[in-house]
């Protein structure tokens, strides 16, 4: 008698940075009833992850639910599935990194457990065709796929069943194809539904194997789902019905199947990821055109027609979506390359061993892009893996240097766009100047706080912002189902509306503004500024860039016009960077080259965080006045201020030559969350404001120093 097998995986993860509550919450709510629920039908069989931040997390705080587990994987009613450690993307990092990885999840899972894990979980299920030789090279026998990239590789519904042979360079390398009915119905549909789609496939094509794979949090973590899973008891209906219905479908590890049937065939997967992932990855204006013609395909029943010829973007395009993201990515490879570097210099393993620990921590995937999860757009996400990479780059230091006074001044394209950067390093500071936008500051981060000043988002248009201007769509399905976490639209506060607000410039540091008159705060902050200059965010040429002793100086041109009444008045600008131990100098040097003279508002910019908006530990300082970092407002006749941190325990002040109106607002932008639609504070925006007059053939210089120290 035709029977299907199924093999149902759990995918259970936390990053790195996520809040000490969030961890608590879902292991209540999601993990040990989910587990608990798991145990209690023996007779079944399951194939779980976890990632090595909730890994850790549990063996510090839950070791029960570790013995427990472990108990599971011994009489073989659980397979442990293995993947990258702190859950990277594996095609963005270096190869050896990638292998590392999975390497040190099989150390953790064999340590623990006394098991080998044969197959691995990829995260987000981001596939290119060089995973065969990464995953086999660590010695996995297979992994999970959506069906989506075997679709794309020319496959039908027919194929979608039990597993296929793929390899590269002589690596080979079983993939599951994930079933997207079942991925969509559990746990959102009835069991009963799901029991009727087992008996079709069977009666379509017989005996066969049908993949299930997905997130844990649909358990219990994800809205609305834990009173459907626990309170109406989803899940224990769901084992009930498979464990009275075995001569329809039985339950089978990942590793049983692949023992007990043969591949299907040989099959070699384009670059993909799952259909949503692929969608969100690709530019807003062209999102919006695709879910245009899928709606219109939707409405003329067309789609699945198209499905196989229908896709959107690789997920590597999201460093070019966000520059943020890119930004990340680029500081990861950077200190991947200085961490192995310093570790010829080691020689002890702990020091190893702790260095690559940080490097791994700070390849955590979730802060590297957004879809339907806040991930890029949250600021303790962005901030754990920059910690992580700054510590780990910290502790190259040591090795390299051995607590020697030393400065580092590189020029390289480090963003990969081809434009030189340069790159300067201090025992204290990492500093990242960008000739190309503005001779501007790009990074900064402060490593005795291990802490990224920069780390702000650029406010920039997203294709669901149309949903927040047309307030529409509906929060609950009715009846006795469950919305879809993908097919939700929540408000977590009102007037979101009114702060889709955009930048039409990357927010970075020591940018200039040149307008015809003192220009208020809520023009700067609404991007209504009319300037006057025709070289702002221009590209800077690079005259000098040299390291001495501990101090770092670059000089930096560019040549432009200022208008002055109809006129366009010729002046060549020069700044002037020092950097030494914690504190960095700009002198900017403004020339009229023209005979007239010159007067017009000039304004200098930064765009920093200290992570929090609104609390008493993180605060701005002015004329002996505090501001929580949110606050909005003007002071004329400021010369010093400062930005406070007690929580991670530095300062960072400001100074400049002359008397300036000091401007400050918060940055926000409107992002989507598992949770629903939200603000969320990015940073806070300086500007230093005065008005210059410069006669003709003369320089005006301003100087601007800032300054950061632990307290």
């Amino acid at each position: 008698m035709n029977k299907a097998y199924l093999l149902f995986g759990l995918h259970n993860h936390q990053p790195i940075g996520n809040f000490e509550h969030v961890f608590s919450e879902a292991y209540d709510k999601c993990y040990l009833p989910t587990l608990e629920t798991l145990a209690r039908f023996p007779s079944l069989r399951y194939s779980l992850h976890h990632s090595g931040p909730l890994l850790e997390w549990l063996e510090r705080h839950k070791p029960a639910y570790l013995e427990k587990l472990g108990a599971m994987a011994k009489s073989g009613q659980v397979e442990i599935l293995s993947g990258g450690f702190y859950e990277p993307i594996l095609s963005a990092l270096p190869e050896k990194d990638a292998i590392g990885q999975i390497e040190m999840m099989n150390r953790w899972v064999e340590k623990r457990w006394k098991v080998r894990p044969r197959g691995a979980w990829l995260a987000e299920r981001i596939w290119d065709p060089s995973m065969p030789k990464i995953l086999a090279s660590a010695g996995i026998e297979y992994t999970l796929l959506d069906d989506t990239h075997f679709y794309y590789a020319g496959l039908s519904e027919k194929d979608m069943f039990g597993y296929w042979v793929t390899e590269k360079h002589g690596h080979s390398l079983a993939v599951f194809p994930i079933d997207k009915t079942m991925r969509y119905s559990i746990p959102f549909k009835q069991p009963e539904e799901s029991l009727a789609y087992f008996r079709g496939v069977i009666e379509k094509y017989g005996t066969t194997g049908i993949t299930y794979g997905d997130d844990g949090e649909k358990f219990g973590v994800w809205p609305e789902t834990n009173e459907w899973v626990f309170g109406k008891k989803w899940l224990e209906r769901f084992l009930t019905m498979l464990a009275q219905n075995t001569q329809t479908v039985e339950t089978i590890t990942y590793s049983q199947y692949l023992d007990r049937f043969a591949p299907n065939g040989r099959i070699y997967l384009p670059m993909a990821s799952y259909e949503e992932m692929m969608h969100w990855t690709l530019p807003t204006a062209t999102a919006i055109e695709h879910t245009k013609l899928l709606h219109k395909l939707e409405a003329e029943n067309r789609k699945e027609e198209f499905k196989k010829f229908l896709r959107g973007g690789l997920w590597d395009n999201f460093l070019a979506k966000y520059d943020e993201a890119n930004r990340i990515h680029k500081r990861m490879l950077y200190i991947s390359r200085r961490a192995e570097k310093a570790a010829k210099k080691m020689t002890k393993a702990a020091a190893k061993e702790q260095m690559t620990a940080c490097l791994y921590r700070g390849q955590c995937n979730c802060p590297y892009w957004h879809g339907l999860f806040g991930g890029l757009y949250l600021s303790n996400l962005r901030h754990a893996v920059f910690a992580n990479l700054i510590e780990a780059g910290a502790k190259a230091d040591a090795a390299l240097y051995k607590g020697k006074k030393w400065v580092e001044v590189e020029r390289a394209d480090y963003l990969m766009d081809r434009w030189k950067e340069v790159i300067v390093e201090t025992p204290e500071l990492f500093a990242l100047l960008s000739p190309s936008t503005g001779g501007s500051l790009a990074e900064l981060d402060f490593k005795p706080a291990l802490f990224n000043l920069s780390n702000v988002m650029t406010r920039r248009p997203e294709e669901y912002h149309q949903k927040i201007l047309e307030a529409a769509g509906k929060s609950h399905a009715g009846g006795d189902e469950i919305l879809s976490i993908h097919d939700r639209v929540v408000f977590k506060e009102p007037a979101l509306d009114q702060k889709l607000v955009f930048d039409n410039f990357t927010r970075h540091s020591f940018v200039e503004h040149f307008t015809a008159k003192k220009t208020p705060v809520d023009d700067f902050r609404l991007g209504k500024v009319a300037g006057i200059a025709d070289f702002e965010n221009a590209a800077y040429s690079v005259a000098s860039a040299t390291g001495k002793g501990n101090t770092a100086t670059v000089k930096l041109a560019c040549e432009g016009h200022i208008k002055s009444g109809a006129a366009d008045v010729p002046v060549s600008i020069e700044k002037e960077y020092t950097i030494s131990g914690g504190a960095v100098t700009c002198v900017c040097r403004i020339t009229n080259k023209g005979t007239a003279a010159l007067e017009f508002s000039f304004g200098m910019e930064w765009n920093f965080t200290l992570l929090a908006a609104d609390t008493l530990d993180r605060y701005i300082t002015v004329n002996n006045e505090r501001y929580r970092m949110n606050h909005k407002g003007e002071t004329d006749g400021v010369k010093e201020w400062a930005m406070t941190d007690d929580y991670f325990r530095f300062t960072t002040s400001f100074e400049t030559s002359h008397p300036v109106t000091l401007l400050r607002y918060p940055i926000e932008t409107v992002s989507q969350s598992e949770g629903g639609f939200e603000s969320n504070y990015q940073g806070t925006c300086f500007i230093a404001l005065q008005p210059m007059r410069v006669t003709g053939g003369k320089t005006a210089e301003r100087t601007f120093v800032l300054r950061c120290k632990g307290i």
